[in-house]
């Protein structure tokens, strides 16, 4: 005969293998057929004097005891000592260990005990307590002349542990809600590593359905040997290894927040044999073809841009935020991509961060000059990647080690972008019909136009350059007022030529700057002045009116 396990597991010899439960169909052993009498042939007719009444709580106890396994699974873990691409991870063994005890009459329910010890999930306890009782309502005994409970909780206890397994490996479809639920509760290495990513998606509305897969677990390797028949229908997203750069790091982040390649694993190689095989490629491959998801830009040749006015050529991360961003955006909004807010804030993203991801990875100067910089600039989020790859002096250059640094770099980017798509939909969208509005009230202000009064404070510097240009003012914009509500004062603020430069289209007058108080009223000769920055571009005064006269007098001295 052949040995308990043999019967509950079966092992792929895939480097991703899981454990597989057999069919529930299997033969149980002679010892639970208890209306079989060993001593002759036939079948004895007996009489079961189980009290269904008395019976049927504890037939609904682990009735529900299965039931909760189903709708709320418990998430399969990974410990901290266990490599990425182990066959068997200690959830397995776990389930393994379960099965086994979960043939052996009177002690099934310590398979339950088992997992409690090794989880320390109190429902677990729960289980092992009731599949107990039948024992003990029926004084130890198994004969169906006493009670049909304690054959029906060994039946049942070998599905239930079965039903765990299946969902742990993912061969049973929990209910959706529940599922998504507990795909969030993760647990981490405590050095973000181990093929777990960190939750940075905490408050994104974007789509709960393309985030959640996104930080539950990024499988980040190097081989693309099938891993298990439950996982087969993945999507894979190919990159190259060895050094990474931001580019890569987050264009294979922003890919997996779409539709299509949600929850994709990340196959890391140059190999172009095992390139061919995936369903997506970026950064490496040589070849530009979105009809077939193949998104790199080394290739001699390429000379894509984003278009829209940008004519910076783009890296990998630019190419899938072109093909990609839109439904990220509408995601984030809840409405469809041909909506006019997805447009403006699709291109206001890649105007303020995409596009000085695309001009770094290119190796594109901010400005045309050839003089050397007079600072060095190291935080920018292409540095800041470019710092996770390996150190030289690591003693552990491993491809495992290096898989685990890109997936911290994937996270870093990651964080960055949803951050910047977060305060665009948020504080910056919001704001441009306010700035429009005082663009337009601008004559009541002041005669000139050249004032403009932000009746309520928000993010108002690229909306003005932006709106200036669609609605063509003339003349520009030199002086802002609005209130600073924290210190309960007025603030008269100059307008930079560009929204990246410090110099001023016209700058607080030279006699202010730098004065305080009593000594700066006195030489503007205008009550309640507060202070004027040393550079011209802001100055403050207690009250509306004082502000406004602040600005009025800066027009013509």
């Amino acid at each position: 005969m052949a040995s308990p396990s043999t019967w509950l597991l079966s092992f792929s010899s895939s480097v991703y293998a899981k454990p597989r439960l057999l069919s529930y169909s299997l033969a149980l052993p002679l010892a639970y057929n208890t209306l079989q009498n060993p001593n002759n042939n036939k079948v004895e007719r007996l009489i079961c004097r189980a009290d269904f009444s008395q019976e049927a709580p504890l037939a609904s106890a682990i009735g529900a005891c299965v039931l909760s396994s189903f709708v709320f699974p418990v998430a399969k873990r990974v410990e901290e000592d266990e490599e990425e691409n182990s066959a068997i991870v200690s959830t397995d063994m776990r389930l393994a260990a379960m099965g086994i005890i979960s043939f052996i009459p009177y002690f099934n329910w310590l398979s339950w005990v088992f997992a409690w010890l090794d989880t320390g999930k109190t429902r677990y306890s729960v289980y092992a307590l009731v599949y107990l009782l039948p024992y003990l309502s029926s004084n130890l005994s198994i004969s169906p002349e006493e009670s049909w409970l304690p054959i029906t909780s060994i039946v049942l206890g070998i599905i239930h542990v079965q039903l765990e397994a299946s969902i742990a490996n993912g061969d049973v479809q929990t209910l959706a809600f529940f599922r998504d639920t507990s795909k969030k509760r993760i647990h981490f290495h405590k050095k973000h590593s181990k093929g777990l990513i960190r939750n940075f998606f905490n408050p994104l509305p974007l789509a709960a359905a393309a985030m959640a897969p996104s930080a539950a677990a990024v499988k980040v390797y190097s081989t693309t040997t099938p891993t298990s028949p439950s996982e087969v229908s993945v999507k894979r997203v190919g990159t190259h290894n060895g050094s990474f750069h931001c580019d890569e790091a987050l264009g294979c982040f922003m890919i997996r927040l779409s539709d299509e390649f949600s929850g994709a694993d990340i196959v890391r190689t140059r190999d172009p044999k095992i390139l061919a095989e995936l369903d997506a490629v970026l950064d490496v491959g040589g070849v530009y073809d979105p009809f077939h998801d193949r998104y790199d830009h080394h290739q001699k040749g390429f000379e894509e841009v984003f278009g829209h006015g940008f004519n910076t050529k783009l890296s990998s991360a630019g190419l899938v935020y072109k093909h990609f961003g839109k439904e990220i955006i509408a995601k984030e909004l809840n409405v469809d991509q041909d909506h006019p807010d997805v447009l403006r804030l699709f291109l206001a993203v890649y105007k303020s961060f995409m596009e000085a991801i695309d001009a770094v990875d290119n190796g594109i100067n901010q400005y045309d000059t050839d003089k050397p910089p007079r600072y060095v600039n190291n935080t920018h989020l292409s540095s800041r990647v470019g710092r996770l790859n390996l150190d030289w002096i690591d003693p552990d250059q491993s491809q495992e080690k290096e898989n685990e640094a890109f997936q911290l770099a994937m996270a870093l980017a990651g964080e960055e972008f949803l951050q910047s798509v977060r305060f665009h939909v948020r504080s910056w969208l919001p704001a441009r019909s306010i700035v429009m509005q005082c663009l337009e009230e601008r004559f009541k202000t002041d005669p000139s136009g050249e004032i403009m009064v932000l009746k309520k404070f928000c993010p108002w510097k690229l909306h003005l350059f932006e709106l200036e240009q669609e609605m063509k003012i003339q003349p520009l914009i030199k002086y802002v007022i609005y209130q600073d509500e924290r210190g309960k004062q007025w603030r008269v603020q100059a307008v930079a030529v560009a929204p990246d430069r410090f110099e001023n289209r016209k700058g607080l007058p030279e006699q202010w700057r730098g004065l305080r108080d009593e000594q700066l009223s006195e030489a503007a000769k205008i009550p309640g002045c507060v202070f004027v920055h040393m550079s011209g571009f802001i100055g403050g005064n207690l009250s509306y009116d004082g502000a406004l006269s602040m600005a009025r007098t800066a027009l013509t001295l």
